[in-house]
């Protein structure tokens, strides 16, 4: 029964310290590869179907252009998944026909570097390939050489393909052979070596499964511990992937460094119903001891939809636009209320204006005193000698106290309306500086006549 399978899958490469290109490869699915030379490569795929193949290599491409060679196996991986798409058939069948070209491409590689005399000490030796097929709700994963692949399922950290499955797999056919009792020496066409690569028995997909491909180089930088660390976090493929090679980055590495972290997010049957894993339970010493690893381990990152993010980045910025043009506006608007309230006293308050020289008597008034005027006068003021050298004018004499702002000048002009008069206005009121009148001071305001005569 053919499964709908939902996979994120993100892979990172690096090229190691001191190496002329990196010499790793990835397959996604298709989608993305890359060959040898890429010093630094990332990429990420999320998808829905009912296939996928993903595989890491190592030093799996070899190219002699002189001699006319030129063997890659992601070439042959590409053939291999054309084939299955078109053809179909059952998983097993599958992953022969892909644990015989991973065989064949091996056997050629070393064929050539024996043929050009490659030292073994050189890295072009260290060959290694992993790679993982998700097919009809089942995965099953294939390792050769160096290359390394494992599976967190339920907290449950476990390598695929590794060197035990292959003992167990040379045991299994080490019976068979005993118990047909096949004594001849004689092999057939077809039962040579099949080489090095192993392969993991059938599971069921479950929800929640993650996948690691590594290459050689990251394996032996990190451990199997800390890889075990860093995959448990609840995080998604791209966070997992490149704190793996991040880590490595920071030590000593011998090669180069690749992940390709593969997660199941959920996995339909043509029923709709959804396959989970029955939860394990887990022993108390096992918990501890697997609390204490994730305490030495970096903060949990999780999932965050970016564009939500965007969102309330945007509304933050609008709003901060428009408070800002709002206290402009206020601003703007308290000015221009200061304005109008300072035009408005200004019109309101009354200015300064001269004194009135129209209640002044006329000069020709003020040269001769008239008989009527002698005979009106007051008795006391005729009776009591005044200390003016011209006692006739003595009604005429005007007082002016000086207010804030007076001058002699202005006080002149007010009631002769000249400024000529000014030195003589001071000579009559004895002041010796006209700078230097003071508020409240009484000027005496004799006529114009009485001035110009001293």
């Amino acid at each position: 029964m053919s499964s709908v399978i939902k996979v994120n899958a993100c892979v990172y490469s690096r090229i190691g310290y001191n190496r002329d290109y990196n010499t790793n490869s990835f397959y996604i699915n298709g989608k993305f590869t890359s060959e040898q030379h890429i010093e630094n490569v990332q990429a990420s795929m999320e998808n829905r179907g009912l296939e996928y193949l993903f595989a890491v290599a190592d030093n799996m491409v070899c190219d002699y252009p002189e001699q006319d060679i030129n063997v890659s196996i992601l070439k042959e991986i590409g053939r291999f998944h054309e084939k299955i798409t078109v053809s179909g058939g059952d998983i097993n069948s599958k992953i022969e026909d892909l644990e015989s070209r991973v065989n064949e491409t091996d056997r050629l590689i070393t064929s050539f570097l024996e043929m050009n005399k490659v030292p073994e000490a050189l890295p072009e030796w260290n060959l290694g390939f992993s790679g993982l097929l998700l097919s009809e709700g089942k995965l099953v994963a294939l390792t050769s050489g160096n290359s390394r692949i494992f599976m967190m399922r339920d907290g449950r950290f476990r390598p695929l393909a590794s060197d035990t499955s292959r003992a167990k797999r040379e045991i299994d056919n080490r019976v068979l052979e005993n118990e047909e009792e096949n004594e001849t020496d004689i092999v057939l066409p077809g039962e040579e070596d099949k080489g090095s690569a192993i392969v993991s028995d059938v599971y069921d997909i479950a929800e929640g499964d993650t996948f690691v491909l590594l290459s050689n180089g990251l394996y032996e930088t990190l451990g199997e511990e800390k890889i075990e660390d860093i995959l448990a976090l609840r995080s998604d493929s791209t966070y997992i992937a490149y704190r793996l090679v991040d880590e490595a980055m920071k030590r000593k590495t011998e090669g180069d460094l690749t992940a390709l972290v593969v997660q199941v997010e959920k996995v339909v049957s043509n029923q709709g119903k959804s396959k989970k894993s029955t939860p394990r339970i887990q022993p108390k010493q096992d918990v501890k001891t697997r609390v204490e690893r994730l305490n030495k381990a970096p903060a949990i990152t999780y999932k965050y939809n970016r564009r939500k993010t965007n969102k309330y980045q945007s509304s933050i910025l609008i709003g901060m636009v428009f408070i800002t043009v709002a206290i402009l506006f206020g601003i703007i608007f308290l000015i221009i209320s200061s304005l109008i309230n300072t035009g408005k006293e200004n019109l309101t308050s009354p200015t300064p204006t001269p004194p009135s020289i129209s209640a002044t008597s006329t000069p020709g008034e003020d040269i001769l005193p008239t008989d009527s005027s002698t005979e009106t006068a007051d008795p006391a003021e005729t009776e009591t000698p005044t200390p003016t050298p011209t006692p006739q004018a003595g009604t005429d004499i005007k007082n002016h106290v000086v207010k804030k702002g007076d001058s002699i000048s202005s006080i002149a002009r007010s009631y002769y309306g000249d400024t000529s008069l000014v030195d003589q206005l001071c000579k009559y009121n004895n002041i010796s500086d006209p700078n230097k009148i003071i508020q409240g001071q009484v000027i005496k305001i004799p006529p114009k006549d009485v001035l110009k005569a001293q």
